[in-house]
């Protein structure tokens, strides 16, 4: 018997129609996009004295809190931290340690082992005395705290709660490592 052999013919299908297909895909996702808007708002210091306009603007008075490390103190096991495996305490917290906060011309030191039921600095009421100037303001005027080397969050947090607290708005944080 002889063996019929079977011919094959090669396929090619047509690539117009997924061509086709792809390029409205495309087209409906580039008509649809959306670009996401900033959210908030972004402060830009440009220079006030150069342009166009004639109009004059009103300077905005500024606050710069600078928090600096007096005295380090000593870092301590907190014994109320304490488990089975670690009984002098996870975490440590500061002794004795004296923080500097300066608004302006004016300075005084914080003791961060001196907490109220709160859990917040005692001797912050220095802070408010020294903010109060600016209340009547305190939507338009821009609070900057600057941190220097080896002040820890919570002494900035202990700063930042009273500035939120006290109501102003517009509070930033200094990005330099500038030290005196």
């Amino acid at each position: 018997m002889a063996r019929v052999e079977k011919k094959f013919e090669e396929v090619k299908p047509d690539m117009t129609p997924m061509i086709d297909v792809t390029f409205l895909l495309l087209i409906f996702f580039i008509v649809t996009l959306k670009f996401k808007t900033l959210e908030g708002r972004l402060d830009s210091n440009l220079p006030k004295d150069m342009g166009t306009s004639n109009a004059t603007v009103e300077e905005i008075e500024k606050v710069d809190i600078v928090i600096q490390v007096a005295n380090p103190g000593q870092k301590v096991p907190d014994p109320k931290t304490a488990t089975t495996s670690k009984p002098q305490g996870r975490l440590d917290h500061y002794v004795g340690r004296v923080v500097r906060v300066s608004v302006g011309t004016t300075s005084f030191n914080v003791r961060t082992d001196a907490l109220n039921e709160d859990g917040l600095f005692t001797d912050l009421g220095r802070l408010r005395t020294a903010l109060n100037p600016f209340l009547k303001t305190k939507d338009e005027t821009p609070v900057t705290l600057d941190a220097r080397e080896g002040v820890v969050y919570g002494d900035v947090i202990g700063v930042l709660d009273v500035v939120i607290d006290m109501g102003f708005v517009k509070v930033s944080f200094a990005g330099t490592q500038a030290q005196d």
